[in-house]
């Protein structure tokens, strides 16, 4: 909707010790958590509450004009959202999530791979999907115009954005130096930018969703002053 913003809304966060008055006890939210089967993430609304990434994607989306303006977009939306999620899953079987990776992993992900960028995709390769293989796929899909789908931002352009160009930086977590890698997007935000220079659709979406004046402001209000913990 125009005008709604994406940060007017309470952004509750909390720990199992008080921090402050930013990051409160879990304690106090323990039996409010059975949309999400007793686990964080929930978003809670007048009408009831929401658990799961996806479903709490879709409702903030669609309150805020960002699922598309018909029903194939939605579609194609969602689309995008499943992709990016089997190219996270794919991922993480080469580096399991949160362990540091090892020279050899990140060589995995980044380099090589199977090359089957356009038309059926090859079964045989099933296995060798990483990098290239998903970044290249996606490229196809996407519209030139800096907007994954028709004319407009969309959760499409966020997610890709989230998922290829977002990270923590210095202030916004506690994360020690060793351990940086968790901060950056596929834990090497150098090769990611490197995989992209063959993909001008996915970066003109990222320098679209980079310059949103919402996301910006967004971006720079989320952690308050209580860096997040790992």
């Amino acid at each position: 909707t125009a005008g709604v913003f994406p940060g007017d809304y309470v952004n509750g966060r909390y720990s199992l010790a008080v921090k402050n008055e930013e990051v409160k006890s879990l304690e106090e939210v323990k039996d409010q958590l059975d949309a999400n089967l007793g686990r964080m993430p929930i978003l809670k609304t007048p009408e009831g509450s929401i658990g799961q990434s996806t479903a709490i994607n879709y409702y903030v989306a669609q309150s805020t004009g960002l699922m598309g303006s018909t029903i194939l977009e939605t579609a194609q939306i969602l689309a995008i959202q499943e992709h990016l999620k089997e190219m996270k899953k794919a991922f993480y079987l080469i580096i399991p999530y949160g362990t540091e990776p090892s020279p050899e992993q990140i060589e995995a992900w980044f380099t090589g791979g199977a090359e089957d960028y356009k038309g059926m995709a090859d079964r045989g390769t099933r296995s060798k999907r990483t990098m290239n293989w998903f970044s290249h796929r996606l490229e196809n899909l996407l519209g030139t115009n800096g907007y994954a789908i028709g004319n407009k931002l969309t959760l499409a352009d966020v997610l890709i954005y989230n998922l290829f160009a977002e990270k923590l930086r210095e202030g916004e977590h506690s994360i020690e130096a060793k351990n940086a890698f968790k901060t950056q997007p596929f834990y090497c935000e150098e090769r990611t930018k490197a995989t992209l220079e063959s993909c001008p659709n996915i970066k003109r979406i990222l320098e679209k969703v980079a310059s949103n004046p919402n996301v910006k402001k967004w971006l720079e209000m989320r952690t308050g002053s209580t860096p997040y913990e790992f």
